[in-house]
């Protein structure tokens, strides 16, 4: 793999920081095309993960449709923060999930470790 340094964009731009000409997907550095190009280049076909992995893409999805849906409501976390994220401890239950904020989602994985 090819390290290939990024050039940012100055702030308050639109364009793309790789190809300075199309402008850039709302909230990022790079434009659409960019990004499926970069995406195409480093990421791991489907086939080639492993069954954990597989499982775990399984079980966000899985997860992530019931939300969208209103079928899984988003709780706060047990902090109290409301900007929370899902958590599962076992991927073979993907509606089981916990909700924690980033915050306590980075800690409990690093308690984990």
């Amino acid at each position: 793999m090819k390290f290939k340094p990024r050039i940012r964009a100055k702030k308050g731009t639109t364009v793309c920081s790789t190809c300075k000409t199309n402008e850039r997907r709302p909230g990022q550095r790079t434009c659409t095309e960019c990004h499926a190009a970069y995406q195409r280049e480093n990421r791991k076909p489907y086939s080639e993960l492993t069954d954990e992995q597989r499982m775990k893409i399984k079980a966000r999805a899985y997860a992530n449709v019931y939300k969208q849906r209103g079928l899984l409501i988003q709780q706060p976390c047990k902090c109290g923060n409301t900007n929370s994220q899902m958590h599962h401890e076992d991927y073979n239950k993907p509606l089981e999930v916990d909700w924690l904020c980033r915050e306590c989602h980075l800690e409990h994985h690093q308690q984990a470790a």
